[in-house]
């Protein structure tokens, strides 16, 4: 998520247009996309809030299913429980029940957007609410981010033959049969046959670059690899006997 935050501040800095509005507290975590609020301070001329007060406010665009409140309840309270907040409120619209719809921040400059950090996880996603859409584009985005162009091989080699070819840049394709962390955060994917085998073919993404493949698929996406047939493109080396690909860039990975 380290740079999924990043990306929600070019995002957001980019798109933005009024900024948040009321300072406050959260007092309560109502549900996954809901909090009460009690207002510190006033930051732009609005209307109908004064500090002191508490309102109760649902995020704008952040819908999760009914199976997956208990996970969206927790995603929200591990977020904003107890914290100060900065909300950019819908001024001409509100929710069901009379909850102010709204735009939650975690800074006063407006960089970091809750509602843009949620949706970014597979809990949630982003449904329009109607007369509200300032950020639709934006939360649109980390709902469903574009996947990433597909890998063109002049080289391609089944996992199981690359091992012949160590030295050369060229395509690997095979089943992941296993996946590892190292202490370090470096992440190994397995093809073939899995770990310990020395039969084995390897991808290796060392730690510094696993942030740009979460970016692009997601958190911990080497989870949820076993079974699926990967592509990845580089030069073939042999660490320890076994070979390897080593990738740096998510543009030399493919998962179809």
């Amino acid at each position: 998520m380290r740079i999924v935050f990043v990306l929600l501040v070019l995002g957001v800095s980019f798109f933005g247009i009024a900024g948040p509005q009321l300072a406050g507290r959260v007092e309560r975590v109502v549900s996954g996309n809901t909090i009460s609020v009690r207002i510190e301070a006033v930051l732009a001329p609005l209307s109908g809030f004064s500090p002191g007060t508490v309102i109760q406010a649902r995020y704008v665009g952040v819908s999760f299913s009914e199976a997956g409140a208990d996970n969206a309840y927790a995603l929200n309270s591990l977020l904003v429980g107890g914290k100060q907040v900065f909300l950019e409120v819908e001024e001409k619209a509100r929710a069901e029940g009379g909850s102010v719809l709204a735009y939650v921040f975690l800074d006063r400059e407006g960089w970091l957007m809750v509602n843009a950090i949620l949706v970014a996880t597979p809990v949630f996603s982003f449904v329009p609410t109607p007369g509200a859409n300032r950020y639709d584009h934006l939360l649109k985005y980390f709902d469903n981010p574009p996947s990433p162009p597909s890998l063109v091989c002049s080289v391609l080699y089944s996992w199981n033959e690359a091992g012949r070819h160590v030295g050369e840049r060229a395509c690997v394709e095979g089943p992941v049969a296993s996946v590892g962390t190292s202490r370090g955060g470096d992440v190994f994917l397995n093809l073939g046959k899995p770990y310990p085998d020395p039969n084995r073919f390897t991808l290796f993404i060392p730690a510094r670059h696993v942030g740009k493949f979460e970016v692009v698929f997601g958190p911990r996406f080497w989870t949820n690899l076993l079974g699926r047939t990967v592509l990845a493109q580089g030069e073939i080396r042999l660490y320890q006997g076994v070979p390897e690909i080593e990738l740096s860039d998510p543009s030399n990975l493919s998962i179809p």
